[in-house]
């Protein structure tokens, strides 16, 4: 039993970076929403930390964190979703772009106003579609843009000793 226990934990071990760097698309049920950005996937018997390519969410202290994080439970909350992995950042999160069946919670994300594309890391081409549907948001009023005044994440985690 005790060399089990040993073989399945380091089968995880092992198995866990391979599977989240190989770029390759996987399947995985949503399990917690963390905040507007940040997801729990089950797959394949494991449960990774998943950060959404290219777009920053407000932090959890900043206005319109909560209606992010409401947005993306209703949208994917204990759904299955294809998980396409970008790279892992160096946090150990996998970053990537999650869908579910022909929707993409990223790009849904900014088109609904609750979250900026950021221009540091997001490179792909889809990336100038989404720049246009966030101003489309901005000049429409979405969501985090109904502010007079809304900070990016990136200068309010500067601003803000706390990070």
């Amino acid at each position: 039993m005790f060399f089990r226990i040993i073989t399945v934990i380091t089968a995880v071990f092992l198995c866990c970076p391979s599977f989240a760097d190989t770029g390759e698309s996987f399947l995985g049920t949503v399990k917690k929403v963390i905040d507007g950005d940040s997801l729990l996937i089950a797959a394949k018997g494991i449960t990774i930390e998943v950060r959404l390519y290219g777009l920053d969410a407000p932090e959890h202290n900043q206005p319109f964190a909560d209606a992010a994080k409401q947005f993306v439970k209703n949208w994917v909350n204990g759904d299955r979703v294809t998980v396409f992995p970008e790279y892992i950042d160096s946090y150990k999160r996998t970053v990537a772009v999650v869908e579910k069946g022909k929707q993409v919670l990223n790009r849904d994300l900014v088109k609904a106003g609750f979250a900026w594309v950021s221009p540091r890391y997001c490179h792909k081409d889809f990336c100038r579609k989404w720049m246009e549907m966030e101003e489309r948001a901005r000049y429409d009023r979405w969501g985090l843009w109904q502010d007079t005044s809304p900070v990016a994440p990136w200068i309010w985690k500067r601003a803000d000793r706390r990070y």
